[in-house]
């Protein structure tokens, strides 16, 4: 036992003499990322900055976008509602049928802008122009002739 207990004291010491230890700063970015060198270290973290505020200012601009189509929809006072089932059916107590209308909720369209164009990508942005695109509705002669007057 003491031969081994010799031994490794013998190669601990061999080999202290050959390794040398200091103390450095480290630089860790918000992402954990570790420099050693202060200027990488602000590069890094100015680029992880500047990916967030693009992030933010493409939400911001979301965010409004959904707005104004919300305002425009209120003005308008039109309403969103399902296609395949655009009336619901109740029953009151003398078992006569009353309907309503399926309006969707104005969450559940947030969301769905959000989820489309937050997940465009750049090959369906460039072949916009090629798209179908639904015409907007066409207003009746009845409701041109009251706004012109």
């Amino acid at each position: 036992m003491t031969k081994k207990k010799d031994i490794k004291k013998s190669l601990i010491s061999r080999h202290c003499d050959e390794l040398k230890t200091e103390l450095e700063k480290v630089y860790i970015t918000s992402y954990g990322d570790k420099y050693l060198k202060k200027m990488d270290a602000l590069f890094a973290e100015a680029q992880i900055q500047q990916v967030r505020q693009s992030k933010q200012n493409r939400e911001d601009r979301m965010t409004k976008l959904v707005d104004i189509l919300f305002d425009v929809l209120k003005q308008n006072n039109w309403g969103v509602f399902y296609k395949s089932e655009p009336m619901q059916t109740l029953t009151i107590q003398d078992g006569a049928p009353l309907l309503k209308i399926n309006e969707v909720d104005t969450d559940v369209v947030e969301d769905a802008i959000n989820n489309v164009v937050m997940n465009l990508d750049n090959e369906h942005l460039e072949n916009w122009n090629e798209q179908k695109h639904t015409p907007p509705p066409s207003m009746p002669e009845d409701d041109l002739s009251q706004k012109t007057s």
